[in-house]
């Protein structure tokens, strides 16, 4: 008769535990998630080239950086590329980053550098260390000397007509970019 006891205190503490967790599982997180912010206006999707892109990034970085006392240039093949000339004992010497960009919540990121000084390889780390302290970039710029990046803020990047750009896709193997614009609607 014991056993009978026993038997039915643990099927109802096992009955009880099941659906506590059960309860538990199902009831919703208190921790949400918020939604993505929807860009207000008409939105439309920009396709462009490697080569067209490149013109881009140029002509923006001239016209952002007009007293820029770092000259330099971007151009677009299998990764982007970056130079510059620096002054080293008085002579000017060729320096060169390379990075394979991603998409990040419409922003891009730039990983995986290559550095050359000349024809010297150098660690990447002292680069961006130097490119941090020195390099006058936009502020949708940042230099992450640490992860070893440039991370491009395209989403707060603001066009004195109320635009706004983010992207989409950066397949340079297919040579295909896609931007989503956004024009406000008045």
């Amino acid at each position: 008769m014991k056993w009978k006891i026993a038997f039915f205190a643990l099927l109802t503490v096992n009955i009880v535990a099941v659906s506590a967790l059960f309860f538990l599982i199902f009831q919703p997180s208190k921790q949400t998630v918020p939604a993505p912010e929807t860009a207000k206006g008409a939105t439309f999707l920009v396709y462009s080239s490697k080569e067209d892109m490149s013109v881009i990034i140029n002509d923006y970085i001239q016209k952002k950086m007009k007293k820029q006392s770092l000259p330099y240039r971007v151009w677009i093949s299998d990764r982007v590329h970056l130079a510059s000339k620096f002054l080293i004992f008085g002579r000017e010497v060729d320096v060169t980053v390379s990075f394979v960009p991603k998409v990040v919540n419409g922003d891009l990121e730039l990983g995986d550098p290559d550095l050359s000084l000349g024809e010297l390889r150098i660690p990447v780390e002292y680069a961006l260390k130097y490119l941090q302290k020195y390099a006058n970039l936009p502020e949708e710029v940042i230099i992450d000397p640490e992860n070893t990046r440039i991370y491009v803020a395209l989403t707060n990047i603001h066009f004195k007509n109320g635009y706004r750009i983010s992207a989409k896709e950066f397949d340079l193997q297919r040579d295909n970019i896609v931007f989503t614009l956004t024009v406000p609607i008045k």
